[in-house]
């Protein structure tokens, strides 16, 4: 059975159509968000915070935290980064429109990646609890006045803000 001309043109224009429109719903849409970190331990803790896009995500997963804490690392050193020595009882807070989250946004970030040097030894790899990948896409949280709530405690990062669940 031979398909017509316009039959093949008008399969076409359905298949790229079906294509955009599962493409569309897949996307995601990064804000900036208000980010507030809490210390919940004595130890001295620095804390990092890095907007990464996906093709930046593999590398970061799994670079070893320990080389990246070492002083000279020119991954942290060249790394898009905001970086706070954290104080107890004094959130830190980085607001929905600090200039970098602009500087993130238009170069297509879509994960904020925290890391903070905690105390002790940890095993290298992907699993480290020193390292935090959050999505931002804009329905993501539960975030009361589109803040974040994080707190840093001795061995492990801590995300306190509700993720929604689709």
């Amino acid at each position: 059975m031979k398909t017509s001309k316009y039959m093949r043109n008008y399969l076409w224009v359905a298949m790229m159509v079906a294509t955009g429109f599962v493409a569309g719903c897949s996307s995601t849409h990064p804000q900036p968000w208000n980010i507030s970190i809490n210390k919940t331990t004595y130890a001295s803790i620095d804390v990092d915070l890095i907007g990464i896009t996906e093709l930046e995500k593999p590398a970061w997963e799994g670079y070893d935290i320990d080389k990246y804490w070492r002083d000279g690392d020119l991954r942290r050193q060249n790394a898009n980064k905001i970086t706070q020595i954290l104080k107890m009882g004094q959130p830190w807070t980085v607001s929905i429109d600090d200039p970098k989250w602009q500087e993130w946004m238009n170069r297509g970030v879509t994960e904020l990646l925290i890391i903070a040097n905690l105390p002790g030894h940890f095993d290298a790899g992907s699993g480290d609890p020193r390292r935090l990948f959050l999505p931002l896409d804009k329905h993501s949280w539960k975030a009361k006045d589109d803040t974040l709530e994080i707190e840093i405690q001795d061995t492990l990062i801590l995300v306190n803000t509700p993720q929604n669940s689709n």
